[in-house]
């Protein structure tokens, strides 16, 4: 996103770096892009290199030394390229790496796990009160749609994410036995095996096994009935 917001900003004219990280701040780009100050200077020197800006001069300001950097032909194909490659992206994500964490949570201290959760959840609750206070005094009348859904999306998503974790830790107890038979599942079965599948040197179930397999590999939504059902056949083939 720094890059897209450079290659905008030497698009209209050239510049120093200061003042692209000034018109940030000041228009809360900041907050939406999540931009850096020490990241615009990493870019624009990585910018140059790529050829896509280039040095049009340089100005002493006291004893200052600032770089005015122009864009390229280069540059200007670039910007056209990054919008259309940020307009194909998702708006939200539609999924996180730390949607699978409860499945570990037998291999945390409970009181730990749950004190850096409530530690997280007090910081999405200070993040929510700052969009919160930028919403009221943003979003008027005259505030047009996007900008006015924006807001409300992130919002949200903030919520979201209070309400998500607040649920794990009132189910803390019932991942930790999720975690328990999804690791004796792993134990006892070969996902890579596509041969028959034998536990315990005794053969059980074997078509349903595989059809449970199938649903718990392919089918996120119904893997949960599908792991308990192969915990059951499992405990009864011992």
């Amino acid at each position: 996103m720094v890059k897209l917001i450079i290659l905008y900003y030497l698009n209209i004219k050239s510049t120093h770096g200061y003042e692209i990280q000034k018109f940030i701040q000041a228009t809360g780009l900041d907050t939406w892009a999540k931009v850096k100050s020490g990241s615009i200077y990493y870019a624009l020197s990585k910018m140059e290199k790529n050829r896509e800006v280039e040095l049009y001069k340089e100005e002493t300001i006291g004893s200052k030394v600032r770089k005015i950097y122009k864009i390229t032909d280069k540059g200007k194909e670039e910007l056209k390229n990054t919008i259309e490659e940020e307009l194909s992206k998702p708006l939200m994500p539609t999924g996180t790496d730390k949607f699978i964490i409860p499945i570990t949570f037998n291999r945390l201290d409970k009181e730990e796990a749950i004190s850096i959760i409530n530690k997280h959840i007090k910081s999405l609750e200070e993040t929510l009160d700052y969009w919160e206070y930028w919403e009221n005094i943003k979003i008027n009348e005259s505030t047009l749609q996007v900008e006015r859904i924006s807001f409300e999306m992130t919002i949200n998503v903030i919520k979201d994410s209070i309400r998500w974790h607040k649920a794990i830790i009132d189910e803390y107890d019932e991942y930790v036995k999720y975690s328990q038979s999804q690791e004796v599942m792993i134990k006892n079965i070969d996902f890579g095996e596509e041969r028959e599948a034998k536990y315990n040197n005794t053969e059980i179930n074997r078509n349903r096994i595989e059809e449970l397999r199938e649903i718990i590999l392919n089918n996120p939504q119904e893997s949960k009935e599908a792991l308990e059902e192969l915990m059951k056949i499992m405990r009864r083939g011992k």
